[in-house]
């Protein structure tokens, strides 16, 4: 996930093992709609904000899928990622999506975004699209899983990470900007324990 001044420490949480976003799993959404879409997913892949890389060993696992680039800040999740057996062409990069090497620009046919977008700061939400569309080659897609409402009795807005956002601004922010199309959006049926209706799965294409 990208570093700003009120972003938590995420190394120190990995190494301290405090990382309830980590359901060991990969996102229930993602596995419905690989079943829905088969042979869909193809090329090069990027997940930024990757902690131990479960959708990106399940993203390495298809079929017409070549290399699967896992993102992350910190360094401990991706050292952690690595020591589990892997299921393709995957790689970890520890590194931060506001601040990608030239190598990683336009050089992806995907991105699957999920828990990224919500950990961020929302002042940086426009840089979060101006990065993703810069890493995707033009035509490209972006498939993400977006948090909408993480709010409940403990955890407010203002009070994030994670933060919630509407999908009239994920519309404003991607669509409206002219960087994205959105082709696909739905409220996923399937979720991880208790956000069950709170997602939204939106599929775009980079312009």
């Amino acid at each position: 996930m990208p570093l700003s001044e009120s972003s938590p420490d995420w190394d120190a949480l990995y190494r301290e093992n405090v990382t309830p976003w980590d359901k060991g799993a990969p996102a229930p959404p993602l596995l419905d709609w690989i079943e829905a879409n088969p042979g869909r997913l193809s090329g090069n892949l990027l997940v930024p904000g990757c902690g131990l890389g479960h959708e990106v060993r399940l993203l390495a696992s298809l079929p017409g899928v070549e290399i699967v680039t896992g993102l992350d800040l910190s360094p401990t999740a991706t050292a952690l990622a690595r020591e589990l057996p892997a299921t393709g062409l995957e790689r970890y990069v520890t590194g931060d999506l506001f601040a990608l090497d030239p190598e990683h620009h336009e050089s992806y046919d995907w991105v699957w975004e999920h828990t990224c977008f919500c950990a961020i700061d929302p002042d940086r939400r426009q840089d979060y699209v101006r990065a993703v569309h810069g890493a995707l080659r033009k035509g490209g897609s972006l498939l993400a899983v977006f948090y909408l409402d993480p709010y409940d009795d403990e955890h407010q807005p203002g009070g994030g990470p994670p933060h919630g956002c509407s999908m009239d601004e994920l519309t404003e922010r991607f669509e409206a900007s002219g960087s994205f199309r959105i082709e696909e959006s739905y409220t996923p049926a399937s979720a991880y324990p208790g956000r069950e209706g709170l997602e939204r799965l939106v599929r775009m294409t980079r312009l």
